[in-house]
């Protein structure tokens, strides 16, 4: 009763914090969307408001300039009235002086009138005749040109006071006059436009003004700015405030608009705005507040809202923040564990690699002796054998360590599909024969015959989700189908095709609740017995593989009708598929042509050492020896051997740095270096070819790959054994067509061998050679030969020799 109470009591105290975490999370949710809904509201009224306002200050300007554009439009239309008149026309200023200044009296908005004669000679009503010339005037060039015009102000030549002439051409009576016979002008001051600029006004500290085509100040506030006779004004276009250059010059461009900008050390609007009777332009200077201030009420509301969100979320903040102070030491404490499962994990195996590599180089040299009489090879190979065992579980290890670090890398090979395809269906259909079910293989008839692809990691893939389907299918069937589901795709010169891979069965099937369950660590969902027969890992790694090539495992199951599970791969072809699966010779290499070549081993390891001068003085090498980098860099230089051969992690100096001093010295920097070393880290072997390696040698070293780059970086030319005379061949044939056939054991030992086969279990597969040999004489020659390709360490060649006899005998 106690532990009933007490496991509720935990329940309740778990259960507790998430139910206050989902109220805490609706009401900070929903002050968030309200608040965010409220925000963008304020942004959206306040925008119009602010358009308006903007508008009502533009249509001050344009007021302004409508009343400017009227009045210069009734004195333009009164001067060409005036030079209608047959008395301007007649270019007699005796006769038209009197006249004129009787208009001047009448109309009261003229300063005087001019006649001027095409010569650019001229009278007016205030000086009569005139000596001077007015023949550069642009206003006297537009309307002897035969266009009215308004010009821009200007200091008159005859009374020295600025003045704006309305011009315009006089013609003869005459209809075939095509060219004005002289031109007549009203000459007005600016006071009336000054009246009416400086009329404009929005709010305090308001003022206008109007620029010429040239950028002068028509009116300003500033006398500075304006033209007198004894300082002309300087263009607004060349003054120092950028913001009013820059205003001026949209304003010569005639634009019209309202901006904000900086002027006067504060913000401030300009309203511009062009005239159409004349080249001027008239603006408006407003302060901001002016034009803003009637949003500070709004601003004033959102400034409250704001507060009031930042407030209610900051509390809520405070107290998710210390609830969650006890989850952050949990994940700091989990964090710092996993950290130092993989500094362990990365140590050790460094640590344990280092003695195989003298453990299974001492007896691959040992078994290469010919002198090894046959009890020693015995002994000899099961070291070789435990050795391996133990290295292939290091590597079993590191790799669920690198699957959780997220750091196992695909290694992708050339392979001719449709047999890789059948090996792994032959394996599985000995097991369903075993389980008394059908297994179908339905290949599509399209199939790409060589692909590029992980092919070990594919096998593991498919071998895992085919063994689950026979593991929980009791009758019935279960079916592998692989199809192309769309055409070739050519990215530049790689064809890629689409597959699909499906494994169905009609087994036990899985509840929607274990659905969610079947791809975690350690999950596993059926009945118990059928848990005792796997970790729980399948599928998870499984999972996390197909991740890795770009896809993505589905599943769909129904209870007591079976599931189907599937993934798509896009896999490039592979064109030269045929040249990578040549198998290399089999020969037994005994030496080299050419000269001697000298071989630099550097480790600090004794072990290490030992095993490549075993291995490569026989073949007529002169290996040197070196326990350091500061060593071998000083043995390097004085020796100039052919080749290096560096270990990374040595006391004194690493292979990096040896590897970085080699490389900067002149006469040495040439040198083949190969980089041997036990560490399985990707990033040590990238970073040790970037620092000038030539090739990497993983540890244990494997006497094939070694002889493979040394061959290829000294060009060697190999001398092998010499086989058999062609008579002794015959013999040996001629005995071996007279032997008897091999023959195999029973069906249930043949299943196991597969079995231990797919498992890579070789060590076990040897003690079944060693029994069947005991058991019955007539198994020796099967069981030297599974015991002959078992010390191969070659699982596909192993595999294949046994299913052709687990076939048969079915």
């Amino acid at each position: 009763m106690n532990r009933s109470n007490s496991s509720l009591s935990a329940s309740k105290r778990e259960s507790h914090p998430s139910r206050n975490l989902l109220i805490r999370f609706i009401l900070g949710g929903t002050t968030l969307v309200v608040s965010i809904s409220a925000y963008f509201s304020y942004q959206a009224t306040r925008n119009m408001m602010l358009k308006d306002l903007r508008q009502s200050a533009f249509l001050e300007v344009q007021r302004g300039g409508d009343e400017i554009e009227e009045w210069l439009h009734v004195r333009q239309v009164e001067v060409q009235t005036l030079a209608n008149t047959s008395t301007v026309r007649s270019l007699n200023w005796s006769v038209a002086e009197p006249y004129l200044k009787a208009e001047i009296k009448r109309i009261n908005e003229f300063f005087f009138f001019q006649i001027v004669n095409p010569d650019g000679s001229f009278s007016n009503t205030k000086v009569g005749r005139s000596n001077k010339n007015i023949k550069d005037r642009d206003y006297f060039q537009k309307a002897i040109a035969g266009k009215s015009n308004i010009s821009d102000p200007f200091i008159s030549r005859s009374t020295g006071i600025p003045l704006i002439a309305i011009a315009t051409p006089i013609w003869s009576n005459s209809a075939n006059s095509s060219s004005p016979i002289g031109v007549f002008h009203g000459n007005v001051r600016v006071d009336h436009i000054a009246e009416v600029v400086n009329s404009l006004r929005y709010g305090t500290n308001s003022y206008a003004f109007a620029l010429n085509s040239q950028g002068q100040a028509i009116v300003h506030p500033n006398s500075a700015l304006m033209s007198t006779v004894e300082k002309p004004a300087p263009s607004l276009l060349k003054i120092g405030d950028r913001n009013l250059n820059a205003i001026a010059q949209q304003m010569v461009n005639k634009q019209q608009g309202i901006e904000l900008m900086e002027i006067d050390g504060t913000k401030k609007y300009v309203a511009y705005l062009p005239l159409q009777a004349a080249n001027w332009s008239v603006a408006l200077v407003i302060p901001r507040q002016n034009i803003e201030s009637r949003l500070h009420f709004l601003d004033l509301i959102a400034l409250i809202v704001g507060g009031l969100t930042v407030t209610m979320i900051t509390v809520l903040w405070q107290v998710q923040a210390f609830e969650q102070a006890e989850l952050k030491k949990s994940k700091t404490a989990a964090d710092t564990a996993n950290h130092a499962k993989s500094e362990f994990l990365a140590n050790m195996s460094h640590e344990l690699r280092t003695p195989l590599n003298g453990i299974l180089g001492c007896a691959q040299i040992l078994l290469r002796s010919p002198a090894l009489p046959n009890q020693e090879q015995y002994h000899v190979n099961i070291i070789e054998q435990c050795g391996s065992h133990l290295l292939t579980l290091i590597n079993d290890i590191l790799d669920l360590s690198k699957i959780e670090a997220k750091k196992l890398e695909l290694h992708s090979d050339d392979v001719h599909l449709p047999s890789f395809l059948q090996g792994i269906v032959e394996i599985c259909q000995i097991r369903a024969k075993q389980k008394g079910i059908l297994f179908v293989y339905k290949p599509a008839i399209n199939l790409p015959t060589g692909v590029h692809v992980d092919v070990k990691r594919l096998r593991q893939v498919l071998l895992n989700l085919l063994g689950n389907a026979i593991k929980f299918t009791d009758q019935g069937q279960v079916t592998f189908n692989i199809e192309v589901i769309d055409q070739p795709s050519s990215d530049g010169q790689t064809v890629k095709h689409r597959l699909r891979c499906t494994v169905e069965d009609t087994g036990i099937g899985i509840t929607p609740a274990e659905l969610s369950k079947i791809f975690l660590p350690f999950e596993q969902v059926g009945d118990k017995k059928r848990q005792a027969e796997g970790t729980g890992l399948g599928l998870a790694i499984t999972r996390q593989l197909v991740q890795m090539m770009g896809s993505d495992i589905h599943v769909k199951s129904q209870i007591g009708q079976g599931s189907s599970f599937w993934f798509e791969l896009e896999i490039p072809e592979a064109a030269d598929w045929v040249q990578s699966a040549i198998a290399s010779s089999e020969k037994q290499i005994i030496g080299f042509e050419g000269g001697p070549y000298t071989i630099l081993m550097v480790d600090d390891r004794w072990e290490n050492r030992t095993v490549i001068t075993n291995l490569l003085q026989p073949l007529g090498f002169n290996v040197v020896e070196a326990n350091n980098g500061k060593e071998g860099l000083e043995i390097a230089i004085a020796l100039k051997p052919d080749l290096i051969i560096t270990d990374l992690l040595m006391p004194e100096m690493d292979g990096f740095e040896l590897i970085k001093y080699l490389r900067h010295t002149p006469e040495i920097q040439n040198i083949k270096i190969i980089v041997s070393s036990a560490s399985v880290f990707e990033a040590d072997k990238h970073r040790s070819l970037q620092a000038g390696g030539n090739a990497f040698l993983s540890k244990p070293i494997q006497v094939d790959e070694l002889l493979h780059q040394l061959e290829q970086y000294l060009n060697l030319v190999w001398i092998y054994k010499q086989s058999q005379p062609d008579e002794e061949k015959a013999k040996v044939a001629t005995a071996n067509s007279q032997s008897p056939q091999l023959t195999p054991p029973s069906p249930q030992v043949l299943q196991e061998l597969v079995t231990l086969a797919s498992k890579g279990n070789f060590n076990a597969i040897l003690k079944w050679a060693d029994q069947l040999e005991e058991t019955d004489i007539t198994f020796a020659p099967f069981a030297n030969e599974i015991r002959q390709l078992a010390r191969q360490f070659d699982e596909d060649l192993i595999l294949n020799f046994l299913t052709q006899y687990a076939m048969k005998t079915v």
